[in-house]
């Protein structure tokens, strides 16, 4: 019975790891469109420790609008740039100022985690969708 049980549960976990995976063909750029909240924390280039959150506006056609407060600065800071998602929900996005990120699309669109993808910046965050314009 012991055996039986285990099997089970193993077999669920299975299943439902396999209902939440993307499938090829899930994702473009469309997913992710509209008006976004996001965090971010982590090292910049020198090691020292960084934050900032902000809000981002993705268009469904590969380009994205920023604002941002970044932690100790006193203004605000607008930049923007090009993103591509590929249809297994994984992505980039490249900023003018220079900033990579690598991105995971949940597939509904509604939120994506993402990593820095530039060399000595070990920085990570979350984006979620607060508005489908």
């Amino acid at each position: 019975m012991k055996t039986y049980i285990v099997s089970t549960l193993a077999l669920l976990a299975f299943v439902a790891a396999g209902t939440t995976a993307a499938t090829a063909g899930e994702c473009s750029n469309a997913s992710i469109q509209g008006h976004y909240t996001y965090w971010l924390q982590g090292f910049d280039e020198a090691g020292k420790p960084y934050a900032e959150a902000g809000q981002e506006h993705f268009d469904g056609a590969g380009h994205v609008k920023t604002i941002s407060g970044v932690a100790g600065a006193a203004a605000p800071e607008a930049d923007e740039g090009t993103y591509k998602v590929n249809d297994d929900c994984t992505g980039e996005v490249t900023y003018k100022s220079g900033a990579h990120d690598k991105i995971f699309v949940a597939p509904s669109g509604d939120s994506f985690t993402f990593s820095s993808a530039k060399q000595g910046v070990v920085q990570v965050g979350e984006d979620t969708r607060v508005d489908k314009e």
